[in-house]
């Protein structure tokens, strides 16, 4: 009896099981139109986890529009029962018949779905009414270059409401440039009212990536149909055209600090501008780096050796990029307090920086020349009178020494004239330690010369792959954080994939999966709440200062994880 209870409390719960797990799924239409939008639903008569299902395996027919999750809990007649549903819009890269494969959870699958997509006469008509252009300033760059990618939304018919996305960029940095222009322009008769949004784009690997349009998506309103009284409105969806970027990297022969640029300017100039300069009077050297189409944290730090008889006092750079016409324009200054300590004539070293011309692709030198001042005493410093030199008598000699001068001198006691006394002579010793520290100090400084050589050749033969993730993760990190600092919610969606991606080297295309390779809960509950912010009717202001402490701490983990090992020897204690 016992044994009958129990398989059949196992087949009941074996049964609910299943139930639980039942997988269904479904679309809101069949068949679509091209550059149409469609709503898969993935319904789970259970609780599950957000990231149950992998919606990646629909990207070679769809465009995936964004995935939300929602579940309800029911209790008719103490039956509980739960259901997850995922809903995720998804827009058809072509036309024909495109299969939706099925989705498994704990075993059980759904049925995979027939969608038709069809072009007809109707949407080519829709197409003329709204539609999106894409465009790339250029489509041949190099590695870090700068490239202006522009869309323009061209719209004749009247909308209720609208939202365009940012443009999917693989491996690249992307930000908004200024606001976005309105104005109106005639094509074939038909009045259209454009609204153009511009992007800067830094590559940050090399390669040919495809960069997909912006979607457009709006509520459009449908004048000649009408309920209770109402204009009816019809959801549509449009991309313009992909463009194709394709990444030259750094050449194997370049040597120094990365910077691609069409145009590279260097200036120099002292203040005040005068013939003569006076010692301890301080001169202000300003030191400008200008280069075109390259962001502001790719321009290099400026270094120059200054003679020893001049101190000098740096002030903190400044970093600056302009919109001159079609073209960025990113400048460093630098600004230096120059200090000469002595009269003369003082050369300031000439300066120099080293770039990658990407018209001639050629490696190029931008200089500032050597430029020699006059420095003259100061009359308003008091001069130090100088004390007389003190003559030194020497002790008197004891008799060992008086035995031994006897005994090496000849007798001259007959001659002998008080004269003043000379100084006494530096002795052996301190010469042989002289000698001992300067050859030391030579050996010292031969070392290091062969050291830096060696890892000088090193870093040459590495530079291709070095430069390329160091770089490239400075930069990422540099944006993620500026967007941190400044509270923007959609630039931190944004830059935080790219960063984790060069931080790990891993390929990383969504914030999803970027929150899964940081796994970490804190990082977690701070991008939940960051989402959360966005649509909070009590207007919740979210702040990034803990977003931000907790990505510093992964950063310097990685960073020291990813340190080559010197091969120092152990000390002794």
């Amino acid at each position: 009896m016992t044994n009958i209870i129990i398989i059949c409390a196992s087949a009941l719960l074996s049964f609910n099981a299943a139930a639980l797990s039942r997988v269904t799924a479904s679309v809101n239409e069949n068949p679509i139109q091209l550059n149409e939008s469609v709503d898969l639903v993935i319904a789970v008569d259970d609780k599950v986890d957000s990231d149950a299902f992998d919606f990646s395996v629909l990207e070679s027919n769809f465009r995936l529009l964004g995935t939300s999750v929602s579940s309800e809990t029911r209790m008719i007649n103490f039956k509980t029962t739960r259901i997850t549903r995922f809903t995720t819009r998804l827009m058809p890269k072509k036309a024909g018949n495109l299969t939706i494969p099925e989705f498994s959870y704990q075993g059980i699958s759904s049925n995979p779905i027939s969608l038709q997509v069809t072009q007809n006469a109707s949407s080519t008509d829709d197409n003329k009414r709204i539609y999106v252009e894409t465009e790339l300033s250029q489509n041949d760059v190099w590695l870090q270059q700068q490239v202006t990618y522009t869309t323009r939304l061209f719209l004749s018919v009247q909308i209720s409401s609208g939202s365009l996305t940012q443009p999917e960029i693989e491996g690249a940095l992307v930000e908004q440039e200024g606001k976005d222009k309105e104005y109106d322009k005639i094509i074939n008769g038909v009045a259209y009212r454009v609204i153009e949004r511009t992007y800067k784009v830094i590559p940050q690997r090399s390669g040919q990536f495809s960069i997909q349009s912006p979607v457009f998506q709006a509520e459009v309103v449908e004048n000649a149909r009408r309920q209770f009284g109402f204009n009816r409105t019809k959801t549509i969806s449009r991309v313009g055209p992909d463009q194709t970027l394709n990444v030259k990297a750094i050449p194997n022969h370049y040597v120094g600090h990365w910077l691609p640029s069409e145009m590279v300017m260097l200036n120099s100039e002292l203040e005040p501008k005068q013939q003569e300069y006076y010692v301890g009077e301080p001169i202000t050297r300003v030191i400008t780096l200008s280069a075109l189409d390259v962001s502001e944290e790719q321009l290099p730090e400026i270094n120059a050796q200054y003679p020893a008889d001049i101190k000098v006092y740096p002030d903190q750079a400044e970093v600056r990029t302009n919109l001159r016409g079609d073209q960025y324009i990113s400048q460093r200054v630098e600004t230096q307090a120059l200090i000469p300590s002595q009269a003369g004539s003082v050369t300031l070293p000439a300066i120099e920086i080293t770039w990658w011309n990407t018209k001639t692709e050629k490696m190029q030198t931008t200089q500032v020349d050597a430029q020699t001042i006059n420095v003259v005493a100061n009359p308003s410093m008091a001069s130090t009178p100088t004390q007389p030199a003190q003559i030194m008598t020497p002790p008197a000699p004891n008799q060992a020494d008086t035995e031994l001068s006897n005994s090496a001198e000849p007798d001259t006691q007959d001659d002998r004239t008080l004269t003043p006394a000379s100084p006494a002579p530096v002795s052996a010793w301190s010469l042989n330690y002289l000698v001992i520290l300067f050859v030391s100090l030579w050996l010292i400084t031969l070392g290091g010369l062969l050291w830096v050589l060696f890892n000088k050749q090193k870093d040459k033969s590495d530079v291709g792959h070095v430069n390329d993730h160091s770089q490239s993760e400075k930069l990422a990190w540099s944006r993620l954080q500026k967007a941190c600092q400044k509270n923007q919610i959609e630039q931190i969606q944004t830059q935080l994939p790219i960063w984790v991606a060069a931080i790990y080297q891993t390929p990383i295309a969504t914030s999803h999966q970027a929150l899964a390779q940081l796994d970490n809960p804190n990082v977690n509950e701070q991008i939940n709440a960051m989402q959360a912010s966005r649509f909070s009717p009590q207007g919740n202001h979210w702040q990034a200062q803990a977003l931000l402490i907790e990505l510093k701490k992964i950063r310097q983990t990685q960073l020291t994880k990813q340190q080559p090992n010197t091969h120092l020897a152990k000390l002794n204690p």
